[in-house]
């Protein structure tokens, strides 16, 4: 063999052992990042808020004398939240809720002094995602904001009808654009971290869908009579945040110990 073939295969085999070198490197600092920016699971609960933060929680509606008032009442939504680190101070938030926003609807018809009270209550899924930032206020506190949009499904449509003595008959339907729809968060607040009992998060979020909701037709019925008011529910809120995340719990020692299978 000569010096030319000893010489190509020593650097085929220093070659490789770089390689695996880099390689190895390359796996111990992925395992690190993962220690270091580790993902939670959560549970989290918001009350909606009741008032003219981002838009009007009022929509007024009339036909002639006929008039009917749709207000935002407080309403709430609950779910899963899923935390996933990608730096220190940044991260990225999904997960799935339920939202159930509540409104009251006053009908009235001065001229025949009818003034009547209903309630009505829209329900819809979403799935969030959000770019998640945070500011180090100490060891345990972080103050952090996140921005992004929620991908939102509405189930179905939804009415209330109430009957009074005389045949006078109010309904108010709400009738859903599309299944699906997209509304932009936002969120502010901030957290308190312990390693032995997770995270425990307080903050303020905003909601705002691209385009309206739901179609809202009030309607008053008398025998052959009939008189209908429609309007488009734009669907914005403001909320309060309470989170929880589950600690990440580091496993010690061996956990599976092979041996031999025992027939």
């Amino acid at each position: 063999m000569g010096k030319k073939s000893i010489l190509r295969i020593l650097l085929v085999v220093h070659f490789f052992s770089v390689s695996g070198m880099f390689f190895a490197q390359s796996t111990t600092e992925k395992k690190e990042k993962k220690e270091k920016f580790p993902s939670y699971f959560g549970l989290q609960f918001k009350p909606l808020i009741a008032g003219d933060f981002l838009g009007s929680s009022q929509l007024k509606l009339n036909n002639e004398q006929f008039f009917a008032v749709v207000n935002q009442k407080f309403g709430y939504s609950f779910g899963a939240n899923v935390r996933i680190g990608l730096t220190k101070l940044i991260s990225l938030e999904t997960g799935i809720n339920q939202v159930v926003r509540n409104y009251d609807i006053d009908f009235s018809i001065p001229d025949s002094n009818l003034f009547v009270k209903n309630d009505i209550s829209f329900l819809n899924y979403d799935i969030p995602l959000n770019a998640l930032i945070y500011i180090q206020l100490s060891d345990k506190i972080f103050m952090n904001a996140s921005l992004g949009g929620s991908m939102v499904y509405n189930p179905s449509d939804v009415a209330t009808k109430l009957s009074l003595q005389g045949g006078n008959v109010f309904i108010q339907e709400g009738r859903r654009f599309s299944r699906l729809g997209i509304e932009m968060n936002a969120n502010f607040g901030a957290e308190y971290r312990t390693e032995k009992s997770g995270i425990f998060y307080l903050g303020i979020s905003g909601r705002i869908p691209v385009k309206p909701i739901y179609q809202i037709a009030a309607v008053y019925e008398r025998q052959s009579y009939s008189k209908v008011a429609v309007g488009n529910l734009i669907g914005t809120y403001i909320s309060f945040d309470f989170r929880y995340y589950l600690p990440n719990i580091k496993n010690k020692g061996v956990q599976f110990i092979p041996g031999p299978i025992e027939q």
